[in-house]
């Protein structure tokens, strides 16, 4: 079984900007039994529901004691923050304590008319790393803002229908940020999914997705994830 590495998250913006800090000791949410996980709700029945995680292990929440008021959305891409039971789960990798869960922002792709380019946003923005779950599109970018939580950015990622359609084997998408006009004071990290629903029929026949990205020191950019074969 893969060790699943611990990080602390820091929400700064309604971008969900975070400042990650590796920190394997930390015992903020649990003892030294404690992982981490990046992963997606999947609801079952009523409120009931598991983690998929990236690495491909299945979570099951046995104890719940310590998440309070916690709103259970199918889809939903978060950091699972948990301790392993040592009773097994037929079906499940890990059989755990819920010890905090950190919704990360997931949001679907949006196609883009003409006349919302602008609205939509040019400005500049980095990215870390960039990959493809079955379900999601997930990136972690680098933004520059002025730590003032009145100031909204807004992230998205594109099908621009103004464009002819490119006939590679790839879909097409750009990543859009709107900073509002908000200062660049400092640098800022985060992480964002994208659900695949609004672009599965065209990924069904692409090798994988180019992600077109105007970034802040490098140009604009294209960067180019392959589809996993099952």
């Amino acid at each position: 079984m893969k060790r699943i590495y611990f990080l602390v998250v820091l929400c700064c913006t309604l971008a969900a900007t975070f400042c990650f800090q590796s920190c394997l000791e930390d015992d903020t949410y649990g003892g030294e039994n404690l992982l981490f996980a990046v992963g997606t709700v999947r609801v079952m029945e009523g409120q009931d529901y598991y983690f998929e995680l990236d690495e491909g292990s299945l979570l099951y929440p046995t104890d719940t004691t310590d998440i309070h008021d916690y709103q259970v959305v199918n889809d939903q891409r978060a950091f699972v923050y948990f301790t392993p039971l040592d009773e097994k789960l037929a079906g499940y990798e890990y059989n755990a304590k819920l010890e905090h869960i950190e919704n990360i922002l997931t949001k679907d792709i949006y196609r883009m008319p003409p006349d919302k380019a602008d609205s939509i946003g040019h400005d500049h923005i980095d990215v870390d790393n960039i990959w493809l779950t079955d379900d999601h599109v997930n990136i972690v970018y680098k933004i520059h803002h002025s730590n003032n939580p009145e100031k909204l950015h807004m992230l998205n990622l594109v099908v621009n229908e103004t464009d002819e359609p490119v006939m590679d084997g790839y879909l097409h998408l750009e990543f859009r940020h709107n900073a509002y006009d908000d200062a660049p004071v400092q640098a800022g990290t985060g992480i964002v999914s994208f659900k695949l629903d609004e672009v599965r029929d065209q990924l069904a026949n692409a090798q994988g997705i180019r992600v077109h990205v105007a970034t802040i020191y490098n140009g604009n950019q294209t960067f180019t994830i392959n589809q996993t074969i099952h």
